[in-house]
């Protein structure tokens, strides 16, 4: 605090007398500024927006999801899964990172309806943007949703292949999805 003070002690000693009188005949007449604008009020939203997808979209999207159907079972290591008559070396492919996906749905704190849903949105998405890989983040957990995104993403036409993703893009956590893009 003291060096503080006397550096302003030191700095309003080198104004002379003559220095502050022209200081106040220059901004003589000067008159404050008028606030004329009335500032913008940001609203935060701790709700993450879904991009413009079509409801009609997703509800197609979701029908192919069912929670019954066990079609993928997962083992402690890593999950790859190619569709029937598809390239069997894609599941290596994006294990060794040759694909970057263009589009990332984080389903962290999510419960398994919602995850559903926005998985629905995310492969709707994909289709209307034209995109041809995709990320998609389950988190480790209670491995809830680990177990679930497989069985739902083995079920849509669309899926070619998936695979865990490089530690880059989450590892355990997450897999990285090859789709068909319809011209």
């Amino acid at each position: 605090m003291q060096n503080k003070k006397t550096k302003l002690t030191s700095a309003s000693q080198d104004v002379t007398a003559e220095d502050s009188q022209l200081f106040r005949q220059s901004i003589a007449g000067a008159r404050p500024i008028i606030q004329d604008k009335i500032p913008p009020v940001a609203t935060v939203s701790k709700q993450k927006r879904r991009a413009d997808v079509s409801a009609k979209a997703v509800l197609t999207d979701l029908f192919y999801f069912s929670d019954q159907y066990e079609g993928y079972v997962h083992h402690n290591g890593s999950q790859s899964y190619v569709q029937a008559g598809d390239d069997v070396y894609l599941s290596g492919r994006l294990k060794r990172g040759e694909f970057q996906p263009q589009v990332i749905l984080d389903l962290h704190g999510l419960t398994s309806a919602e995850a559903k849903n926005e998985l629905a949105g995310l492969l709707a998405y994909c289709e209307q943007k034209h995109l041809n890989c995709a990320c998609v983040i389950h988190g480790k957990g209670l491995g809830i949703l680990a177990r679930k995104v497989p069985n739902w993403l083995i079920q849509h036409p669309n899926v070619r292949a998936f695979h865990t993703a490089p530690k880059s893009w989450g590892k355990h956590g997450a897999l990285l999805i090859l789709l068909k893009v319809k011209a």
